[in-house]
């Protein structure tokens, strides 16, 4: 039987990743630590591995008849104090674990990193794999720490280990127990806060079309590429995430209608062509054409979190 090897599988998409590989009828062993929230994880069948990310020896043992490593794990953090376990976890864990991999004799890594890794065009255009990374000066200390961890694990290409990088975009749907920045941007809508939100727009995708996007790079991914998971009608300004919530919640949108934030929104579209806010706005048709990756509903993937949040009690008055 084929076996994978999970970091990362307590969380919101790791844990989504362990779900599609048991559909197809294939071994997980999953990276955990001591005290890990394991609810994610509960009813499955998965082999535990209590190992630290950081010891190599370890994790190699840990590998051992592994076909198959999904690099999910990641520390995230806004704290500017948290910024060297950033570094810690997402580029030394990094090294480390595909490292091991190839002392085990891993046939194939997937190494999940992020949207917030691909640059920016300077002509306005959808963002695709092909960007480069231009980010540098304004980027968070976590879009760095996946960056440098991204860099690292393509090198490992030239060392002969079989990499194939992911790029997630905004992941909705079940089981984002933390919750994720998206997860609190819909919680904060229920409860009639008003969601932070990038400027110039974000891709939101369904969690478990990430999760199989996950699973057919490692079966289809060409070896040192990249793979933007998002979704084709994803690109969402905050008017239109606003829309959205209303529609699949049935809470009446009670935010605000203007403010700085859409101002800036209106300059940039309107007037100063030369504004570029930020944005996580891309194009995914690599994924969508190469990996088969599907494309669930945006309505239905809201419609599934918000549930899903309710039901769990999340979400307060919403």
């Amino acid at each position: 039987m084929a076996r994978a090897f999970v970091t990362g599988a307590t969380g919101f998409v790791g844990s989504a990743v362990v779900r599609c590989l048991l559909r197809r009828g294939i071994a997980v062993r999953a990276l955990l630590r001591p005290g890990s929230d394991c609810r994610n994880l509960a009813g499955l069948d998965v082999e535990p591995a209590y190992l630290d990310l950081l010891d190599e020896p370890g994790l190699v043992r840990g590998l051992a008849g592994c076909d198959t490593l999904y690099h999910v794990a990641a520390h995230y953090s806004t704290n500017e104090a948290d910024s060297q376990t950033m570094y810690a976890v997402n580029v030394k864990g990094t090294r480390t674990i595909l490292s091991a991999a190839l002392r085990a004799g891993v046939q194939r890594v997937v190494h999940t990193s992020t949207i917030g890794t691909v640059g920016q065009p300077s002509d306005h255009s959808l963002a695709t794999e092909e960007t480069p990374y231009n980010l540098w000066n304004t980027a968070s200390h976590y879009a760095k720490s996946k960056y440098l961890a991204e860099v690292a694990a393509l090198a490992m290409c030239a060392r002969g280990l079989a990499v194939v990088v992911v790029n997630p975009c905004a992941p909705v749907g079940k089981c984002d127990i933390k919750p994720s920045s998206t997860g609190q941007r819909i919680l904060d809508y229920l409860q009639g806060k008003v969601p932070s939100f990038v400027p110039g727009g974000i891709n939101f995708v369904a969690v478990d079309d990430v999760a199989e996007g996950e699973v057919l790079a490692a079966e289809r991914g060409r070896l040192g590429e990249r793979y933007i998971l998002g979704s084709r009608e994803g690109n969402l300004l905050l008017p239109d995430f606003l829309a959205l919530m209303e529609r699949v919640s049935g809470v009446p949108r009670a935010l605000p209608r203007g403010g700085p934030l859409l101002s800036r929104l209106r300059r940039w579209r309107r007037h100063d062509k030369g504004f570029r806010p930020q944005a996580l706005t891309c194009d995914p048709s690599k994924s969508i054409t190469e990996l088969g990756m599907p494309q669930t509903p945006l309505a239905a993937a809201f419609a599934e979190a918000v549930a899903w949040f309710r039901e769990n009690g999340y979400s307060g008055g919403g």
